[in-house]
């Protein structure tokens, strides 16, 4: 079985406010993210800077070393022993069980699985091979400020991208990439599917 790493370090400076512990349906947002993640993957760590108010929702913790969130990756993938790593940020309220669980079983002789959303690659709602994957994380924050980010490290990976049409297959919606980033996000997500 895969681990699980939830990513909750952000500033949230677009929000206003952290995000994290953001009330989304009643359910603070990062705790929902957990919820769904253990539905599939065991054991499963929030990444966190020390202090984050997140910390107090989940039983397993990583220290984010608050340096983005190549680093905080990293972190994860240091801190856990399991083979896959599946990796998601604490701001996606739409996740699908089926969708992570389909993730993960693509994995297979892969360094990473990423679905690809129009032109881009989701590097927060993807599963990586923890060996390659710290590596290559490694390297890349040794390396210039300029070269940490998510969709290069995919990028140095033997990545498994996932075309829309099969992704959709399990996501019909597309809403397990759905983040909230600022309150007009928000705003569209309480109004419900479009």
């Amino acid at each position: 079985m895969a681990a699980a790493a939830v990513l909750a370090g952000g500033a949230s400076r677009r929000m206003g406010r952290d995000k994290a512990t953001m009330t989304v349906g009643g359910v603070e947002l990062a705790s929902l993210v957990l919820a769904v993640a253990a539905r599939v993957a065991d054991p499963v760590v929030l990444v966190a800077p020390e202090g984050h108010p997140a910390r107090r929702l989940a039983a397993r913790l990583v220290a984010d070393p608050g340096l983005g969130p190549l680093a905080a990756l990293a972190a994860a993938l240091d801190a856990l022993e399991a083979e896959l790593v599946l990796v998601l940020a604490a701001d996606h309220p739409g996740l699908r069980v089926e969708l992570l669980a389909d993730l993960v079983t693509r994995a297979e002789g892969a360094e990473a699985v990423a679905c690809r959303r129009g032109l881009r690659l989701e590097p927060l709602v993807a599963v990586y091979r923890r060996a390659p994957a710290l590596a290559a994380a490694r390297a890349r924050l040794a390396g210039p400020a300029g070269g940490r980010s998510l969709h290069g490290l995919l990028a140095d990976l033997r990545t498994l991208v996932v075309e829309e049409p099969a992704w959709r297959r399990v996501d019909p919606d597309g809403r397990s990439f759905v983040d909230l980033d600022d309150p007009d996000d928000l705003a569209a997500w309480a109004a419900g599917p479009r």
